[in-house]
């Protein structure tokens, strides 16, 4: 089946700004005229209730990596069922705040989950649907933490975990992002807000002019 909307997906540390830019994103192009809809990972019940389970767990025993990779991969099943694919069916514009690649860089870079069981776990429960574009917001993790500790906000137990957990994931970023390019654009996030949203619209408007004279890829089934 094709798909007659657009996927795009924000990727990168906590702290990188990527909630200011899906807004920014969502509402330039609601202006252009695309109907466009922005989604996070708790935007259905199940969402919500794995990112409280995983983000606040409390509980003496620590939360394993794995049940952390296949919370988060349930939720994203329900979001891709409720809300992502019958968007993308109706041609709208679809932009993620994360998806499959955080996993890759927070279970699988920063807690040592294989990282092939994790694509094939994508394959096998999301059907290995990925964005058509990914923008992925580059930023130091040092200073991603100093931005974290700047708005004095308590942190979750991921934003708090330990400085070399953040280096890994950070690390793991960086090489999805080397290994492919076609589909992961990096943006610097270190600079002001607008300048980052000037190139995050630069880059989704060159997408979106390609693909409008090109076949839609194919969801596989």
């Amino acid at each position: 089946m094709a798909r007659a909307g657009f996927f795009v997906s924000f990727e990168g540390l906590d702290g990188a700004g990527k909630s200011t830019q899906v807004a920014a994103l969502g509402a330039a192009l609601g202006a252009d005229g695309y109907d466009v809809i922005t989604v996070r990972p708790n935007d259905t019940p199940l969402g919500a209730m794995v990112t409280g389970a995983v983000l606040q767990h409390q509980l003496a025993a620590s939360l394993q990596p794995w049940t952390e990779a296949l919370l988060f991969n349930a939720g994203r099943v329900q979001l891709l069922a409720e809300v992502i694919l019958p968007a993308l069916e109706h041609g709208t514009v679809v932009v993620a705040d994360r998806f499959v690649d955080s996993t890759l860089a927070y279970q699988g870079g920063g807690r040592g989950v294989d990282e092939q069981a994790l694509l094939r776990l994508h394959r096998d429960c999301c059907d290995d649907i990925w964005p058509d574009l990914t923008l992925y917001l580059d930023l130091d993790h040092s200073v991603a933490a100093q931005r974290q500790h700047a708005e004095q906000l308590p942190l979750d137990r991921i934003e708090g975990a330990p400085d070399d957990f953040h280096a890994r994931v950070h690390a793991t970023f960086d090489r999805l992002a080397a290994e492919q390019p076609e589909r992961i654009a990096r943006v610097d996030a270190s600079r002001p807000a607008v300048a980052v949203s000037q190139d995050v619209m630069r880059l989704v408007q060159e997408r979106l002019r390609s693909v409008r004279t090109a076949p839609r890829p194919a969801v596989l089934r």
